[in-house]
């Protein structure tokens, strides 16, 4: 479980993440965990990923070999990058492929990331659907909190990076799968 968030203010993007391990009912705080950090550098883009633990070891991993075409410019870009990713995640990462279930048009990458660099702030569902956002999102288990917060200081709070821990921290306190600390990075938005 975790929660990541991107917030857009001004000429800054931030992105942020929890950094609590969980594995069913038990908790492993950053503490215990030396490689607790969910968000990851690529190029000059950071992202953060919800799902399993190993997802974050395997796109570490993907990410740094340069045979892996990768691009986060823009909603086309980052579309085009998710599908090379999918299908390295199936063939290469043992990614288990959704059941029989017609209902169902495309696999579930397994994943949902949050993606943040000078051109923006973006989401990647699950299903590949890339959304670039205009204020701030979050994805995981205390999104619903997250997303809350958020809201309620965007219009009065100019750093965003303020905003984006608010949303963290509301999610620390409500949600059973987020926990402190927080990580947070700054990016420099394009004119």
């Amino acid at each position: 479980m975790t929660t990541i968030v991107v917030v857009r203010k001004g000429a800054t993007a931030v992105i942020g993440a929890d950094t609590l391990g969980t594995y069913g009912d038990q908790r492993e705080s950053a503490t215990f965990i030396k490689n607790a950090s969910k968000l990851i550098c690529v190029d000059n883009t950071w992202l953060a990923a919800t799902g399993h633990a190993a997802m974050d070891m395997a796109l570490r991993n993907i990410f740094a070999e340069t045979s892996c075409r990768r691009s986060f410019k823009d909603v086309n870009d980052i579309y085009k990058t998710s599908l090379q990713l999918h299908g390295i995640l199936k063939d290469n990462y043992f990614l288990r492929q959704d059941g029989d279930n017609s209902e169902d048009a495309f696999e579930s990458m397994q994943v949902s990331l949050l993606i943040a660099n000078a051109n923006g702030i973006f989401g990647v569902c699950s299903k590949r659907t890339v959304l670039e956002y205009t204020k701030f999102y979050a994805f995981g288990s205390g999104e619903q909190y997250a997303l809350g917060a958020m809201h309620a200081v965007y219009d009065r709070e100019e750093d965003p990076e303020q905003i984006a821990r608010a949303g963290l921290e509301a999610s620390i306190a409500f949600d059973t799968g987020t926990g402190a600390p927080i990580e947070i990075r700054r990016i420099a938005l394009k004119a």
